[in-house]
């Protein structure tokens, strides 16, 4: 993950993750009997490097991109993202939404960071990212500890399912599903998520000696479906490379940061945080477990409630109308309140409504 969008490595919780399966797609039982393993995270970050443009020696350039909402074509996910990059410590970012904006410049060092807006939405965060670091978590998958076998030339799909367990801290426990797929023939990523990420990458374009996704989608259950794409992408030119100064650093206090929290954690947080009120359903389990993502904003307000896992979708509406006026202390990072990604997980028992 990139904390505040800037490239460091934000460990949460990696070890709690669960092994599902994993497929090879498009392979005989006997490609697959004879086919060499190799670690999980060692063939994703294998693909990764095949089309991150932002690594240790890729060739500096100049991107922009717009980002937007396909599915009901809501105004709210509109986005412009530029980005002057030299390296992994020098570069300039701006993004540009209607209810968030973000100009961060990094220069070794030194870090000036403009912000408008009081929560950068997660969707967009995660595609802005994405745009140059397709698979910007590989620490979590090593704590995996799987073996698949690698990309071989062969038609098909190398397909591996886990499970991110999410518990209330109280006895209450759930998962949520999440995989990564690479293309068996080129060794591409095809698409990937966890908690903090989430993409699909489509139209890989050759930059140098990338392949670099010109079109990128992501998506939450009953949520928009994004697209990423990319409008420019070219050499960065020295009258460029000029932009990409610090004239005011900002002091780490004022910066956006962006941490995953586990979910005991921020429950011990709660301010105003009443058990939510189920109502009747009409069909489905009576009982079960609900988990979802959120996001909780500096001053402790539940801004996004998506990718939720029930044994119920019924409830999904009641508990978004209700989680988002739950209220937290602010989570401190580094002494400094901190935007926060995390998951809330329920029980529930309910009536069946007369029909």
């Amino acid at each position: 993950m990139l904390n505040s969008l800037r490239r460091r490595t934000n460990r949460f919780a990696a070890a709690t993750l669960l092994l599902s399966t994993f497929v090879v797609s498009g392979a005989t039982e006997a490609q697959r009997a004879v086919s060499p393993t190799v670690p999980f995270e060692q063939a994703a970050r294998a693909a990764a490097l095949k089309s991150a443009l932002a690594q240790v020696g890729a060739a500096p350039f100049h991107l922009r991109a717009t980002i937007s909402d396909q599915k009901a074509h809501d105004p709210q996910w509109d986005a412009e993202v530029e980005e002057w990059w030299s390296s992994p410590t020098r570069y300039k970012r701006s993004f540009q939404s209607a209810h968030f904006s973000q100009t961060l410049v990094v220069e070794g060092t030194k870090v000036e960071e403009t912000d408008a807006g009081e929560v950068f939405p997660e969707l967009l965060r995660n595609l802005t990212v994405e745009l140059t670091d397709p698979i910007p978590r590989v620490d979590q998958l090593a704590a995996l500890h799987l073996s698949v076998a690698p990309p071989d030339g062969t038609p098909g799909q190398i397909v591996t399912s886990y499970k991110i367990p999410t518990t209330d801290g109280a006895g209450v426990s759930a998962s949520m599903d999440a995989s990564v797929a690479i293309d068996r023939k080129t060794g591409l990523m095809i698409y990937g998520g966890n908690l903090d990420w989430d993409v699909a990458l489509h139209d890989f374009t050759p930059f140098h000696d990338l392949q670099v996704p010109r079109r990128l989608t992501a998506q939450t259950q009953g949520g928009p479906r994004l697209t990423a794409q990319i409008t420019l992408l070219e050499d960065l030119s020295p009258a460029d490379l000029r932009l990409v100064r610090v004239a005011h650093p900002t002091p780490a206090r004022q910066q956006l940061h962006i941490v995953v929290v586990p979910e005991p954690e921020l429950r011990k947080l709660a301010l105003s945080t009443p058990a939510p009120h189920w109502p009747d359903v009409a069909s489905g389990p009576i009982s079960g477990t609900m988990t979802m993502r959120v996001v909780v904003d500096r001053a402790g307000k539940v801004r996004s409630i998506d990718n939720f896992f029930s044994n119920n979708p019924a409830l999904q509406s009641a508990a978004e109308q209700q989680l988002l006026n739950w209220r937290f202390r602010p989570y401190l990072h580094n002494g400094a309140p901190a935007q926060v990604i995390s998951t809330l997980t329920f029980a529930y028992n309910v009536n069946r409504s007369q029909q």
